[in-house]
């Protein structure tokens, strides 16, 4: 049985033949035991200063054989006075044999082949590996004269081939995992994040109120392997990959095969009701220690909206006890991308949550600011005052402000604001002035009658854009980058100034107002038939500022 050591690509045979035993350290932890194994070899072989591989005929030569038939190179005659120092050449042949090679700063392992002498045809058959070695010891009990015991230790066997295929397969030993590690620790930190989400009850009465707040929890997971060497026939790294490498993919194969991972229910943590987000990545490479580590830093939130919503309500109550409200908040968008390479999404998140559920119709802010007064003075007008939008779009936020009050309905549709006084004129005495000379101040003389019944309609509207019919849609592709209208001026300036005019998109609605006001419907007077007239009405259109007015006065005589 042939024991050969490959170096520099030139196979050594150990004659005699050492013994060879191995020793496997399975790694385990309490959490993953036997996630990986390392196998170290020893090697316990004899000199004998006139026999064997390598061999000394003297002392001025010293070789090693590589024919198999050793009997002819291998058994030598020496004279006494030469066992010394051919002892110690065949010492220095051990020791130069195994000695790792050192290639630009980077040690090879050595190759060890164990197989019977007739397998020489069979590349399959026997037992080889890689090693590095750990420490070369000699017997001294031989006093270098007689045969001498030698100990070669290694370490990091990599094993290349395997006498029994079926059983081993090539480059791996019997725990097959795909991926060589010898060290693995994987530590998580549960911490509450300090914010809330919010969940609101369905807007009963108008009213939000606040159904649940739901804690936010900020977990890191660190994990940390070490991989060790496998090797191929050429000595070098089993596919490319280095320790390290097979590390990385022990972490990514058996630990995060989604790239995501399951974190543990803590104390902490509920077991269900929450969902991950803003995962954050971040690897750390030792080349030279073989290790590669991965932490991840995720947020876990609770409720149906990837995103953290912060509220602020101010209530500001006037002498008059007219109600203003301003309602502030922040949506905070989480990063939602599974993947270890794919982020950017919290705006996206945000902005779903604004135009999906916070600025619908009747804006989600409204029922904040109802839902803090009390029931029986509950009304604000659901129009805001003002409104503002800010987006950060790095930061994946949205704040905005409404400012509400407590003013009443409108009248007219599509109206921002509106303004609607009524003025009434009552009779007043007639009389007569008639100046006198030499008198201090005039006549005044009663004419025993009176003046007439007037009431005067003012009518003060600022529209806001129609729903649907934006200055774009008007204007098409008629305006260019100047902002200047280019084509068909009259047909679109008639849309601008006229056909957008209140009295004629909104007639139905200025006519109630005319009609509330009208004396001739007032129930509180009774008129003389046919003695009810109005002035000319007016009207005035700013297409621009979309600001509307409307005039008239009514002239009546009462019963």
């Amino acid at each position: 049985m042939p024991v050969i050591i490959t170096k520099d690509s030139v196979e050594y045979n150990l004659v005699p033949a050492p013994l060879v035993s191995f020793n496997k350290k399975v790694y385990n932890n309490l959490g993953r035991p036997g996630f990986g194994s390392e196998f170290s070899a020893s090697l316990q072989g004899t000199l004998i200063p006139t026999h064997g591989n390598p061999y000394s005929s003297g002392l001025s030569t010293e070789d090693w054989t590589t024919t198999r038939q050793v009997e002819e190179g291998e058994i030598q005659t020496l004279d006494a006075t030469q066992h010394l120092d051919v002892t110690i050449k065949k010492q220095e042949h051990i020791r130069k044999l195994f000695s790792n090679t050192t290639v630009s700063g980077e040690a090879k392992p050595i190759k060890v082949t164990i197989r019977g002498w007739d397998d020489d045809t069979n590349v399959g058959s026997g037992l080889s590996f890689y090693g590095f070695v750990d420490d070369i010891s000699f017997d001294s009990d031989s006093r270098w004269v007689n045969p001498t015991t030698y100990t070669v230790n290694l370490r990091n066997a990599s094993f290349l081939t395997s006498a029994n295929e079926e059983l081993f397969p090539d480059y791996y030993n019997e725990n097959t995992s795909g991926w060589m590690i010898s060290s693995l620790t994987e530590n998580f930190d549960i911490q509450e994040d300090g914010r809330l989400t919010i969940d609101f009850n369905d807007m009963a009465n108008d009213r939000a109120t606040i159904k649940t707040l739901g804690k936010i929890y900020t977990i890191t997971r660190s994990i940390t392997a070490v991989g060790s060497p496998v090797y191929n026939e050429s000595g070098k790294y089993l596919n490319g990959l280095s320790p390290w490498q097979q590390a990385s993919g022990f972490i990514y194969e058996y630990l995060m095969p989604e790239q995501s991972g399951t974190f543990p229910n803590g104390r902490l943590l509920p077991a269900s009701g929450y969902n991950e987000a803003n995962a954050i990545f971040q690897e750390s490479v030792d080349k030279e220690a073989g290790s590669y580590s991965l932490n991840k830093t995720s947020t876990f939130y609770s409720g149906n909206h990837p995103i953290i919503e912060s509220i602020t309500i101010n209530q500001d109550i006037g002498e008059n006890e007219s109600n203003s409200i301003s309602v502030q908040g922040t949506i905070q968008g989480l990063n939602t991308v599974s993947g270890l390479h794919s982020s950017g999404n919290a705006f996206l998140n945000a902005e779903a949550y604004w135009t999906g559920v916070v600025d619908t119709g009747v804006s989600n802010a409204y029922y904040y600011a109802r839902g803090i007064l009390p029931e029986n003075k509950s009304w604000l007008h659901p129009r805001p005052l003002s409104k503002s939008v800010g987006r950060d779009f790095n930061a994946g936020t949205i704040s905005y402000t409404y400012n509400f009050d407590d003013r009443p309905p409108n009248v007219v549709s599509g109206s921002i604001s509106e303004s609607i006084q009524i003025s009434d004129t009552y009779p007043g005495e007639i009389f007569s002035v008639t100046p006198v000379i030499g008198r201090s101040q005039p006549v005044l003389q009663y004419l025993n009658s009176r003046s007439e019944y007037k009431r005067n309609l003012s009518i003060n509207i600022v529209m806001g854009q129609p729903t649907g019919y934006a200055w774009n849609h008007i204007l098409g592709n008629n305006v260019n980058n100047s902002g200047l209208i280019t084509s068909n001026q009259t047909s679109i300036l008639s849309q601008l100034f006229l056909t957008q005019k209140p009295s004629i998109s909104n007639t139905s609605e200025l006519n109630y107002i005319y009609q509330a006001a009208n004396p001739v419907n007032d129930p509180n007077i009774n008129i003389v038939d046919g003695k009810c007239f109005h002035s000319s009405p007016s009207e005035s259109w700013d297409a621009r500022t979309r600001n509307y007015t409307y005039s008239i006065e009514w002239t009546y005589e009462r019963q």
